[in-house]
């Protein structure tokens, strides 16, 4: 038996939410209360037990990240990663200075990120640009939303198809080639994987390893870990590989993480083969942290890119009346929720807008009617940036759960501006309503890059969502506290810490229907806990983001994971 005492330990349990020290057994909390109680209980119950003292630092339940995507990172090792900017010179001559150090014979297939839509103005980027700046091999650059790209003329004519329209193989729906005026295609692009271009891969005959491995998941999963994760959502698994790796990982002791993976459901029309793939995945891979209970689905894209569907037109259309689009109907996904109940398979879906979301929620209404009594699964929407206030409280009345990233709270796009308006744009993350309610919410970081692995910490997010204010980590841009001393979060929008460990612990728990097991400090749940270098109770609230856990515990182990960012 080992005795944690001394600590400043916030359980998380209501009923107890303070203690001075738990003791552990085997893989659980066996004891929970002041330093005399738990020493006690072992003086009583064994004869041999290990005093570990905490010398008064603070301990809270092990985090849980709701909606994050560790094997697309760990996969995106052969994209160029290029310096942050808005300035369009600037962009342009990095992306030369790349491709002058990754030659074509290096890098067939040109991939860099990222460019903010902002750069190019209302008109955007044309295949001209990159043409100009990669004139030797397809090539294709990533916008900021992680959901646009632009490909030069060369990438595109390889994606093209018998009859000229290009193709990328993707699990989003919604996928888009733009044209301009003349009904040329113009390199823009929507809802592409530069994993599926698969057309270029066969033109070139060359193709980057796609795998995920041990070796290039060690440092994303690190990252989780060092920082006090024990649970994680996968949102977007792209193959059975990777499941594959996940499951042996923690057959084998070395995950660490209590992991439900979702199964991507491309569109409504594939539920059954989507369905299908979810039961060969439980049956091969669920182990005892890992778990395949989940289907997810992107309901829209992105604001700034214009593909999600608003409740009124867009503020950029001269004409008021384009409203954009989701990627579903109302009745598809209304038959959807109630073949996913019948099965008992959860539901997380991508929902940017309010229009998505509204069509959404009448979905689980009409859902929920039909299937009466025996309604039981779990829908999640996840980032929810812009929410009408009548819908905010439909979210208690039908039992849904939002997914929050507050780590998007802080920051102003003026890309997203074009869409919403000066109005529509400061009401964005307004989320009054759903801590008046006490809805289940989650925090999540939902990074999908090796230099997000720098906004990763559930840390960052919970100081952003008390504060409203971006500090400038990585590559987003620090928020301007001269037009925004407060924050750009009203005040009573803003997030108390304890709401915020709520978020990332209990209800994350919850909602991935592992609260019997975590989410709380408590007696017969799993001893997962994390030791943190800092009081987060006590230290300004601007320095939450700088939190550098000593240790780890999980399932009862006591783990220092090495930490990639100081690397």
């Amino acid at each position: 038996m080992k005795l944690l005492t001394n600590g400043k330990i916030y359980t998380e349990d209501t009923r107890k939410p303070w203690a001075e020290a738990v003791a552990i057994e085997g893989k659980n909390f066996v004891a929970v209360g002041t330093n005399e109680e738990v020493i006690q209980y072992a003086k009583f119950n064994t004869k041999e037990y290990e005093i570990v003292d905490l010398g008064g630092k603070t301990v809270l339940p092990g985090l849980i990240d709701g909606h994050n995507h560790p094997s697309l990172i760990s996969k995106s090792s052969w994209v160029i990663y290029g310096p942050d900017t808005i300035d369009k010179d600037e962009l342009f001559e990095n992306i030369r200075k790349a491709a002058k150090k990754y030659p074509k014979e290096v890098l067939p297939y040109f991939v860099y990120n990222m460019y903010y839509a902002e750069t190019f103005g209302a008109k955007g980027p044309r295949k001209e640009d990159l043409d100009a700046l990669i004139p030797d091999r397809p090539a294709r650059i990533n916008d900021d939303s992680g959901h646009g790209c632009l490909y030069n003329s060369m990438a595109l004519a390889m994606l093209k198809d018998e009859n000229g329209i290009p193709h990328s193989v993707t699990p989003i729906s919604g996928q888009t080639f733009f044209k301009d005026e003349n009904g040329e295609y113009t390199g823009v692009a929507f809802q592409t994987f530069q994993s599926g271009d698969e057309g270029i891969f066969k033109a070139l005959g060359w193709k980057p390893d796609l795998s995920m491995t041990e070796e290039n998941s060690l440092d994303v999963f690190n990252v989780l870990r060092h920082y006090g994760d024990i649970g994680v959502m996968e949102a977007a698994v792209s193959s059975e590989s990777d499941v594959a790796v996940i499951s042996k990982l923690d057959k084998e002791g070395k995950l660490h993480l209590y992991f439900e993976i979702t199964v991507l459901l491309d569109n409504c029309d594939d539920l059954e083969k989507t369905l299908a793939i979810a039961r060969k995945w439980q049956k091969l891979y669920e182990s005892e942290h890992v778990k395949i209970r989940t289907v997810k689905f992107f309901g829209d894209g992105s604001i700034e890119a214009g593909d999600v569907l608003s409740l009124v037109p867009f503020a950029n259309d001269p004409e008021g009346k384009n409203c954009g689009s989701c990627n579903f109907e109302f009745e598809e996904m209304r038959d959807t929720l109630v073949r996913l109940n019948k099965e008992r398979l959860d539901f997380h879906m991508h929902c940017i807008c309010d229009g998505t979301l509204r069509r959404m929620l009448d979905a689980v209404d009409a859902a929920q009617k039909i299937c009466g009594d025996d309604w039981c699964i779990k829908v999640t929407l996840a980032h929810l940036e812009s929410v009408h206030p009548d819908d905010a409280k439909r979210f208690k009345e039908l039992n849904v759960c939002a997914d929050l990233t507050p780590h998007w709270f802080g920051e102003i796009l003026p890309a997203k501006l074009l869409f919403l308006g000066e109005e529509r744009n400061s009401q964005s993350y307004d989320f009054t309503q759903f801590l008046q309610d006490d809805i289940c919410y989650g925090f999540s970081s939902d990074s999908t890059t090796p230099p997000e692995e720098v906004r990763m910490p559930l840390f960052l997010g919970m100081e952003i969502a008390m504060t409203g204010i971006e500090p400038g980590i990585g590559a987003a841009i620090p928020l301007d506290l001269g037009k925004y001393p407060n924050g750009r979060l009203p005040e009573s929008g803003k997030f108390t810490l304890e709401q915020c460990i709520h978020a990332a612990t209990w209800n994350n728990a919850k909602r991935m229907r592992i609260l019997d097991k975590v989410g709380s400090i408590e007696v017969g749940k799993r001893a997962c806990l994390v030791v943190l270098d800092k009081d987060i109770f006590t230290i300004p609230v601007n320095e939450i983001h700088t939190i550098d856990p000593v240790c780890t515990y999980f399932d009862g182990e006591e783990y220092h994971f090495p930490n990639p960012l100081k690397a």
